[in-house]
């Protein structure tokens, strides 16, 4: 079955506009268009971007605990370590 999200490429990421409802691991295919979008709301990105969270938390994640930002981070690290190592 494929699934079809949209999504904008921007400064080496790919931000999907909603959440794919995954419960494994998929083989996915990244196809661009040549439309141009000229600006994307932040609260629409779903990734986390870039390798560090600064003060990019937002809603009910904007005051927490400087210690549980960087374990949040951590987490986010571990799993761009996983997704990108080799099987």
């Amino acid at each position: 079955m494929l699934t079809a999200i949209e999504g904008v490429y921007d400064n080496g990421q790919i931000i999907l506009k909603e959440k794919p409802e995954l419960t494994h691991k998929v083989k996915v295919f990244v196809m661009f268009t040549e439309e141009e979008v000229l600006e994307q709301p932040e609260n629409t990105k779903i990734a986390v971007s870039g390798t560090s969270m600064k003060g990019t938390l937002r809603g009910a994640w904007k005051n927490i605990d400087p210690k549980d930002k960087e374990d949040i981070k951590n987490h986010f690290e571990n799993i761009r370590n996983e997704w990108e190592r080799d099987i």
